[in-house]
C-alpha cells in the first residue's frame, strides 16, 4: 500500500459496524483526509458469502466508498506466494514492501458486481467448510496435548516458548514454512534459507506466528488460562495483512485479542481496535482499557 496517510484496514465485522453507523458517510468523508483504506480480499469474500442480497449490496456500497481512497489487497495466500517469488528472484535486494499486493480485479468487481451475487452460496459453503477444517486441525489433537501436560503436573510453556520451539531449528512450523514457500515457487528451501525469508518477510512471519498463537490457544493453553481470542480461520489468517496497515479495525473481540498478540510478537507497533474504540479515538474521547 502507498505511503503517506495512515493505512487503515477494516475486517468484515468492522465493515458491518461501519455500515450500521448512522455517521457512516460522514466518517468516511472525514477519514479520507487522514487515512488510506485497505480492503482485503478476505472481507470481500465474507461479504459475498452473506445470504442476504440487500445486505450484500449495502456492504459493497460501503466498500466502494472506501476504495475511492484506497485499494483492495490480494488474498493472504497470494501475498505469501508473491513474496516468495520475489525473494527467489533476487534474494540480495529483496524487500517485502516492494511487492505489489493490489487486487485491481476485485476493486472492479466491487463496483460492477457482475458475479459476486451469483457465487454467494458457493462462497458461503466453501468458507464454512474451510473454517470447519481449520478448527478440526486443532480440536483433533487438543486432547493429546492436554494429556501430555497433565502428566507433567500441569506445567505448561509460555506462548513465547512454544513459538520459539515451533519456529526454531527443526520446529514443526519451520517445516510448514518450507512447504508454503514451495507451494508458491515449486522450490524447496533449506531450513536456514526459509528462516532468512521469514525474518525478512514480515507478512510471512506474521502468518507463521499467528498459526503458533492458534495452536497454543486451542491446544496447549490450560483450561484455567484466559483465551487468546480463539479466532477462526479468516480471523487468524488476517495477521498476514497487519504489516500493510497502521490501524486495523474489527468488531470481533476474539480477533482483536489474537491479532494484538501476533502484532506484539512480531514487533509491529500499530493500533488494533474494536470499532467503538476506533470511533471514540477519532473524536478524542479515548479508548477503553486495553
Amino acid at each position: 500500500m502507498e505511503s503517506g496517510r495512515k493505512k487503515l484496514i477494516f475486517d468484515t465485522s468492522g465493515i458491518n459496524a461501519l455500515a450500521d453507523d448512522p455517521d457512516c458517510v460522514a466518517l468516511i468523508r472525514g477519514l479520507r483526509i487522514t487515512h488510506l483504506f485497505g480492503v482485503t480480499e478476505s472481507a470481500i469474500s465474507e461479504i459475498a458469502a452473506n445470504s442476504d442480497e440487500a445486505r450484500r449490496i449495502q456492504l459493497l456500497g460501503v466498500l466502494e466508498r472506501l476504495l475511492k481512497f484506497g485499494m483492495c489487497v490480494i488474498p493472504f495466500h497470494v501475498i505469501i506466494d508473491e513474496q516468495a517469488k520475489a525473494y527467489l528472484a533476487d534474494r540480495q535486494r529483496y524487500d517485502w514492501r516492494r511487492v505489489n499486493v493490489r487486487f485491481a480485479e476485485a476493486e472492479g468487481e466491487v463496483v460492477r458486481q457482475e458475479i459476486i451475487h451469483e457465487i454467494s452460496e458457493e462462497t458461503r459453503v466453501t468458507l464454512k467448510q474451510w473454517n470447519k477444517d481449520f478448527q478440526a486441525i486443532f480440536s483433533n489433537v487438543r486432547a493429546a496435548f492436554q494429556k501430555l501436560f497433565d502428566r507433567q503436573d500441569g506445567k505448561r510453556p509460555s506462548l513465547k516458548e512454544v513459538a520459539d520451539r515451533l519456529l526454531g531449528e527443526g520446529g514443526a512450523h519451520r517445516e510448514i514454512a518450507i512447504d508454503l514457500f514451495e507451494r508458491g515457487t515449486a522450490t524447496r528451501l533449506s531450513e536456514a534459507e526459509v528462516h532468512d525469508f521469514t525474518e525478512r518477510c514480515l507478512p510471512f512471519k506474521a502468518l507463521l506466528v499467528a498459526l503458533c498463537v492458534s495452536q497454543y490457544d486451542r491446544c496447549i493453553r490450560g483450561d484455567r488460562q484466559p483465551w487468546l481470542g480463539k479466532a477462526g480461520r479468516l480471523d487468524i489468517f488476517s495477521a498476514t495483512y497487519l504489516p500493510y496497515c497502521t490501524v486495523f479495525v474489527t468488531n470481533d473481540d476474539g480477533q482483536r485479542k489474537a491479532l494484538r498478540t501476533v502484532a506484539k510478537m512480531i514487533g509491529r507497533q500499530m493500533d488494533i481496535l474494536l470499532y467503538s474504540d476506533f470511533k471514540d479515538k477519532l473524536f478524542g474521547i479515548g479508548v477503553a482499557a486495553q
